[in-house]
């Protein structure tokens, strides 16, 4: 990586001017910012254009907005999808209005500035904070790694006060979940009060009526799909509110484990039981499922949907079931049973949810058989899903046949890669192109020096600003035209390396697995990226790297036609 210059950008580092780097904005503003005009979205995007615009030298490429996420992380969608852009090429320099805008986590922001950005060759800009990357001074480094430090103690600080207000709410008693649970409303009077729902509690005391009678998670749910009675999920999108189904086109149906936690929630006795998550940002704890124990729990807070009578008559039904169920379980254990070695990378193509495999026994109980089915046919028949199955030992073949296949693919196309580049280096070698490649080496750095000065022409008024750029544009064309001349005649030296990355990747895996007897656990975490099962017994396989095989056997191709030229 160049070293990076500690001049002055305006008066002292004619090349940083010459050059056009191609420029993302980054705004973000999270939920303890709204409010703030200073840091409103519309003020962030105002600033960076304007700083953008007086600046012949950066190039506005795209705007990437973060609202309502926090700064503590860097998992934002709109983030990402700018690295994203980044890894491609796009985008050579990110923007921001201040350092707090980019994250308030001091070792990720600094790991970010100080080695993600050098890495990928990123220039990086806090606008407010005069913080430049092309143009640092050990001075703003150290302004910059202080204003980090507050960032992330603002942060904490704001989490510790977060956390000990919500807990003293829990205590008290009040409901801080943003949905109220199925079967309440929030009481319009007091946001964190329950009170029964007109349209949902009856449906909550008819499930506990049918579990106490002895119906099983099953019969609740095709009892509650067939009357057509909208699940807790279908509910929320009926009444416009936002879930992570939003983008299921179908009804969304009762399932057994929502049938389970209703049946086995204190709520409905009226008892409010919370902190059945927990994440602590100031004491560095992630989110995480809260032992039993640890959660907070007030009685007699909200209006019963059920009587304790009742609900304790179905916490002993389903008690006995589960004890059933678990005995079941163990039976037959001289028989095989089986791994599930493509996890959640086997789909169902029809409903997109997770195949799940399954033990059948034979009648004379001496053989066990394997078989993928759709766990939404399996669950809730044609009204759910189609019946999407496949037994195990005929996905295993397939998917290990692709593989092979596409393992031999790599390997004759890799052979091929490598005659026809070493054919192309010798001919090449064989032509007289060594003083071309010195003489246009030398015209490229004519060009150069003199874009160079230039800048340094229009800096001490010899030149206006309007020839300043009718010039650039020329010497700029020119320089293109050189680069793309030099690189042809280098081409056997940088398809090596183009096609160096992919060509490992694959050839790694194929030295691993090429002698592999059947698919394993391994071989799936190594090649498949995703698989989908159809109705009709087909399948989708998507490998990694296949856009890397892909680029390979382009290249084979192109050399192909060059040389037959």
């Amino acid at each position: 990586m160049a070293r990076t210059s500690r001049k002055n950008i305006v008066t002292t580092q004619p090349d940083t001017a010459a050059r056009v780097w191609n420029a993302a904005l980054y705004v973000r503003l999270s939920v303890e910012d709204n409010g703030k005009d200073s840091d409103s979205i519309e003020n962030q995007t105002t600033i960076l254009e304007e700083y953008v615009s007086a600046r012949s030298y950066l190039k506005k490429v795209s705007l990437f907005v973060d609202n309502g996420y926090t700064g503590t992380n860097f998992d934002r969608p709109q983030f990402q999808k700018m690295m994203d852009a980044v890894q491609a090429g796009k985008i050579d320099c990110v923007i921001v209005k201040d350092l707090s805008r980019l994250g308030r986590n001091y070792i990720d922001t600094s790991h970010f500035i100080e080695k993600i950005c050098p890495f990928f060759g990123l220039r990086f800009i806090s606008v407010n904070d005069n913080y430049d990357t092309a143009t640092v001074t050990n001075e703003a480094q150290l302004s910059a790694s202080l204003s980090n430090i507050v960032n992330d103690y603002y942060a904490k600080d704001i989490s510790r006060k977060v956390t000990s207000a919500l807990r003293a709410k829990m205590e008290r008693g009040d409901f801080i979940g943003d949905y109220a649970p199925y079967g309440y409303l929030k009481d319009p009077c007091n946001k964190n009060h329950l009170i029964p729902c007109p349209e949902t509690s009856p449906v909550i005391r008819r499930i506990f009526e049918w579990r106490a009678d002895g119906m099983s998670y099953g019969g609740i749910n095709r009892k509650l799909n067939d009357a057509g009675i909208p699940s807790p999920c279908q509910y929320k999108k009926d009444n416009g509110i936002k879930t992570n189904r939003d983008n299921v086109a179908h009804r969304i149906l009762w399932n057994r484990h929502v049938i389970s936690d209703i049946l086995g929630d204190i709520v409905y006795l009226g008892h409010m039981a919370q902190r059945k998550g927990s994440q602590c940002l100031y004491e560095g704890l992630p989110f995480h499922t809260t032992d039993r124990e640890d959660w907070i729990v007030v009685e007699n807070t909200h209006e019963p949907l059920v009587s304790v009578e009742l609900f304790e008559k179905v916490q002993e039904i389903s008690r006995q079931a589960s004890e059933k169920s678990k005995a079941n379980s163990g039976k037959y254990p001289s028989l095989p049973k089986a791994e599930n070695i493509y996890g959640r990378k086997l789909t169902c193509a029809e409903c997109g949810h997770v195949m799940k495999l399954q033990r059948s026994i034979s009648r004379d109980k001496t053989k066990a058989y394997f078989t993928f089915k759709c766990p939404t046919y399996a669950e809730h028949g044609k009204a759910g899903c189609s019946d999407v199955k496949m037994k195990k030992e005929t996905l295993d073949e397939a998917v290990f046949a692709f593989i092979r296949s596409q393992m031999e693919v790599f390997v004759d196309v890799d052979e091929s890669l490598h005659r026809l580049l070493a054919l192309k280096k010798s001919k090449l070698t064989k032509s007289d192109n060594r003083q071309k490649l010195k003489t246009l080496r030398n015209q490229l750095e004519k060009k150069k020096s003199v874009l160079s000065s230039l800048y340094i022409d229009l800096k001490d008024g010899f030149l206006s600003q309007d020839e300043y750029c009718h010039h650039r544009e020329i010497i700029l064309s020119d320089i293109s035209a050189l680069e793309l001349e030099l690189s042809e005649l280098e081409s056997a030296k940088s398809e090596t390396e183009e096609q160096l990355t992919g060509e490992m990747k694959w050839r790694c895996m194929v030295e691993r697995f090429y002698n592999a007897s059947e698919i394993s656990t391994e071989m799936v975490g190594a090649f498949v990226e995703s698989i989908r099962l159809h109705e009709d017994g087909s399948l989708e396989i998507r490998l990694s790297y296949m856009d890397e095989l892909a680029a390979l056997m382009n290249l084979s191709e192109r050399l192909r036609k060059e040389l037959a030229a």
